[in-house]
């Protein structure tokens, strides 16, 4: 059981020693610019996942990923994918996510723990409202989930990389709300 954290926890901003961030486990990136984090605070995060062994997650937006920045020492290296060079890598289109082989199998990605009912759900999940383009894998790196788009083909979607002791991830899009916001309140697909 994990209690809920003091209101006031971050209230000095992203933390400042290395000690302070090790007491995470996991830290998602989402849609701000690379240079928002100092040099310090960037070295700090590739330690957290290299050393402490924690997870990293980024998320695509307008202002991440290569249009964030951060194509640059140390994310480039924290990323699972090879980011395009070049900016203008985020789109306000309709994505429609698709599992692979290896995203049937992985637990990251199960919906429903029958396999085949766990694809089916994932065949009926509402369009994402947004994508970035992520470039391709890494080698090592496993994308566990692809989309498409109309007119600009397959793309990886989720993809996932052991670095050091921890975890990488990306998920190339901002816009999975519509999972909940599209479907009967129920549903329970987006917070799984």
């Amino acid at each position: 059981v994990q209690a809920p954290a003091p209101a006031d926890e971050l209230k000095a901003g992203f933390p400042s020693r290395v000690e302070d961030l090790f007491g995470y486990r996991a830290l998602i990136i989402g849609s701000v610019e690379a240079s928002w984090f100092t040099s310090t605070q960037a070295e700090m995060i590739r330690q957290f996942v290299d050393r402490r062994g924690a997870g990293l997650l980024f998320l695509g937006g307008r202002f991440g990923l290569a249009d964030g920045g951060y194509s640059r020492p140390p994310f480039n290296d924290l990323l699972p994918v090879a980011l395009p060079d070049r900016k203008g890598t985020f789109a306000r289109d309709p994505a429609y996510p698709k599992l692979t082989t290896a995203g049937r199998e992985s637990l990251l990605c199960r919906i429903e723990d029958d396999p085949q009912r766990n694809a089916d759900r994932w065949k009926k999940l509402p369009y994402l409202a947004n994508y970035q383009e992520v470039g391709a894998a890494k080698p090592g790196a496993t994308v566990l989930a692809q989309m498409e788009v109309d007119g600009r083909g397959t793309m990886p979607l989720l993809v996932t990389e052991n670095y050091g002791r921890g975890r990488t991830a990306v998920f190339a899009t901002g816009g999975s709300w519509r999972w909940q916001m599209l479907q009967p309140v129920s549903d329970m697909s987006h917070e799984t």
